[in-house]
């Protein structure tokens, strides 16, 4: 078994390990108190999922990795000098899995530890629905598949055609946006940002916009080689592309698409559109 197919192997490991956690304990247990470095709320399978990552890691990943969550400061596991950054969102869509409803998921990306870490330099790539099991990987040059299987994106070209998800919490819509919505042939709040752009990876949908300044990087970069290696594209609310990661507290928006025609219409009909708050 070649190595890229071994760590693949392991990412599907862990993401079972998280599912067993996060299913098997109580769930009459409360919810934490405390707050994680982005100011969220942490829930009880938020720490759960991170700790069955670290148990995976401490014991059977091949390689040394120093781990970036948002549950905590970031952990080297393995001896030796690290050879990947792991960025890991361990529960996305939490508030999701706590109401059980899809999608909410584990997104983990590793990029080899002498580069920056940013979307051009992750290597490997896997999303996990918690709630239905699907999961997505990527190794960079290789293209994606779901289940085994290889994914492209839809074919979709203009907004007029196109299922789009929006996340919208938090968020004032402004003209240009709400006429893409308004025009589409449909509309999705997903809440969940790893598993909106993997749909898009595999052609369920035809693009994502986040456009609310809130998004972290352990949302959206695993998914993003999935999306890229399907032959989509991602880039800010401007088109520009992903400037390098400094933290997992820094604030992004994001556009996805399934076709350069449709990402670019996208951004073309977003252009003038105010920051929204």
């Amino acid at each position: 078994m070649n190595k890229a197919v071994s760590i693949l192997d392991h990412l599907g490991a862990i993401f079972q390990e998280v599912s067993q956690a996060v299913t098997s304990e109580n769930r009459s247990r409360s919810l934490e108190s405390e707050h994680n470095a982005k100011g969220d709320k942490v829930k009880w399978f938020d720490l759960a999922a991170d700790e069955a990552v670290c148990r995976y890691l401490k014991k059977r990943f091949p390689c040394s990795v120093v781990l970036l969550s948002e549950e905590g400061s970031p952990r080297q596991f393995g001896p030796g000098q690290p050879q990947f950054t792991m960025v890991l969102d361990p529960v996305d869509g939490s508030d999701n899995f706590g109401r059980q409803m899809a999608p909410a998921g584990v997104a983990i990306a590793l990029i080899p530890q002498s580069v920056p870490i940013s979307i051009e330099t992750i290597q490997f790539a896997f999303v996990g629905d918690l709630t239905t099991g699907r999961t997505c990987v990527a190794e960079r040059g290789q293209g994606a598949s779901c289940h085994g299987r290889r994914i492209r994106t839809s074919s979709v070209s203009t907004p007029e055609k196109a299922i789009i998800s929006c996340e919208l919490n938090h968020f004032t819509v402004q003209p240009p946006l709400a006429s893409i919505l308004a025009g589409a042939r449909g509309v999705r709040a997903l809440g969940c940002a790893s598993g909106a752009i993997a749909m898009v990876a595999s052609g369920s949908l035809d693009a994502h916009l986040d456009l609310r300044n809130r998004l972290t990087p352990e949302n959206f970069l695993a998914p993003s080689l999935i999306l890229t290696e399907a032959g989509g594209t991602i880039t800010d609310s401007a088109g520009n592309r992903i400037a390098e990661i400094n933290s997992l507290t820094d604030r992004h928006s994001v556009i996805a698409a399934g076709t350069p025609e449709l990402h670019s219409a996208l951004v073309q009909q977003l252009k003038g559109d105010s920051e929204c708050t």
